[in-house]
């Protein structure tokens, strides 16, 4: 056989190899841009979520929380009507929690605040808890979650964001429980087993002082 007509056949015989494999490579090639472009849109899908519970207004002030310092008011609407702010608890300890819907340790720590509250409550403590949802997607999304586990505290509804800025978190959940006078006892990071018994003690040593 010609040299030419091997070199021919051994072309050919290797196109026919490169169209059975192209299926192949092709499917190869988009598997590794999914894995190249999913971190991609969970980082745009973040940023989305970030700026929708973002407050479009001025810079907040700068406010001192530490221990000890006032700290700033606020006024929300209520999930169900009405609102409640943080001066309509005067002489109570409160406990400030923001959270979200879509916070998986937030979801963990509700039943055991739910607890709490049932608890201080039936004792007669001038206590208030004030659950403050950063939800973007507002009351429909936060309804479902607090039926869900039949939450009976008051829910407060900040689609913006702005306790955020205001008192300068991180994340969700973040806690802080204030004394009578409107002092922070404690700023608590990440969730909380908020009916454990020192917690509790805690938070009656607070009402009693």
């Amino acid at each position: 056989m010609p040299w030419l007509d091997i070199c021919s056949m051994r072309k050919a015989e290797s196109m026919d190899a490169s169209k059975s494999s192209n299926p192949d490579q092709r499917k190869a090639k988009r598997l590794a841009l999914s894995f190249i472009l999913a971190p991609v849109l969970l980082t745009l899908l973040w940023a989305v979520g970030e700026r929708l519970t973002t407050e479009r207004v001025e810079e907040a002030p700068v406010v001192n929380l530490e221990s000890g310092a006032r700290v700033p008011p606020f006024e929300y609407p209520l999930l169900g009507g009405g609102s409640s702010s943080l001066a309509s608890q005067k002489n109570k300890v409160v406990l400030i929690n923001v959270w979200a819907t879509w916070c998986v340790p937030c979801l963990d720590e509700m039943p055991d605040l739910q607890r709490l509250y049932a608890r201080m409550k039936k004792d007669g403590a001038p206590f208030e808890i004030l659950a403050v949802s950063i939800d973007a997607l507002g009351a429909d999304a936060v309804r479902k979650f607090v039926d869900r586990f039949g939450l009976t505290f008051p829910i407060l509804l900040d689609p913006r964001g702005s306790i955020k800025k205001l008192y300068r978190t991180t994340g969700v959940p973040e806690t802080f429980i204030v004394d009578r006078q409107g002092r922070l006892l404690q700023k608590i990071i990440g969730a909380r087993k908020w009916d454990a018994p020192a917690i509790v003690e805690y938070l009656k040593r607070a009402v009693r002082s």
